[in-house]
């Protein structure tokens, strides 16, 4: 894990790698949902972890269905993802497996523990094993043990084959699934990427918007322990904007009776 914990530090020259960017907590009387929101930016959700490491129970990883990792090559990933179907291209818009996305540096860090621990987990008719809306709990293994204890798999639609409508309401329930995972395990801490945006395909905007929404307005189904869910961006210009999206569902969520309170960083940080 050196080898990427290094390069992504190259990555932001003169600059941490790891900024708390800004947070809220929710009023006390109404923590059936998050108990605190923070965005941050770092270089790599998965070797930087936002709050610094071992500060999260638990990565949320945006997998695919089968849940096998990342068996693309780059042409593959053009071909198959982003509907290339001459030649496979690489493009800086878009992920190219493994080492841009999540679930690649997972599959990678995780190693072939992690790989039997998720063919072990049943599958349906159609070999899917987290079908969009649902999340499967397994322990960090290998090298992710340094950073988190449990990873929180889920799936997000794919944005292109799916009318917008379609794909809020599958990409929400994909963010329900991994809270109601995280509270169900007693986790008190998640580590969260912005899902849909990678791979899947999903406008920025539209991946922050429905986030901020999904963020705010989950509830829990019973009673369990407070959770914090942080938020990890790799610039300030997309920290920034997940901010506002977060102000703006804030400020609708606010008329149906939920306030957040904006939260203090960390002291060593409160001169950002």
């Amino acid at each position: 894990m050196d080898r990427w914990r290094t390069w992504n530090a190259q990555k932001l020259p003169g600059r941490a790698v790891n900024r708390y960017v800004r947070g809220w907590v929710r009023r006390e009387a109404e923590r059936n949902g998050l108990c605190s929101i923070e965005v941050h930016r770092t270089a790599c959700i998965v070797t930087h972890p936002p709050g610094g490491e071992r500060a999260n129970m638990a990565l949320v990883v945006p997998a695919n269905e089968q849940l096998h990792g990342t068996r693309f090559t780059p042409e593959q990933c053009w071909k198959y993802l982003h509907g290339d179907p001459v030649k496979g291209r690489w493009d800086k818009d878009f992920v190219v497996y493994p080492t841009q996305s999540i679930d690649g540096l997972v599959t990678e860090f995780g190693g072939e523990e992690l790989r039997m621990t998720l063919e072990a987990v049943p599958a349906d008719a159609h070999g899917r094993r987290a079908p969009v809306g649902t999340a499967v709990v397994t322990p960090a293994s290998h090298e992710l043990r340094e950073l988190y204890t449990y990873l929180i798999h889920t799936c997000a639609p794919m944005h292109r084959l799916l009318e917008p409508s379609e794909w809020q309401f599958q990409i929400r329930s994909a963010y329900f699934a991994a809270f109601d995972a995280a509270h169900q395990g007693t986790f008190d801490t998640i580590a969260m990427p912005l899902l849909g945006a990678g791979a899947r395909g999903a406008p920025m905007g539209d991946a922050m918007r429905v986030a901020a929404g999904a963020a705010v307005s989950w509830r829990a189904k019973e009673n369990g322990p407070s959770l914090t869910c942080r938020f990890g961006v790799q610039d300030s210009t997309g920290a920034h904007a997940l901010v506002e999206a977060f102000e703006d569902a804030m400020r609708a969520e606010n008329g149906k009776g939920t306030t957040f309170d904006l939260k203090l960083p960390p002291p060593a940080e409160r001169w950002t």
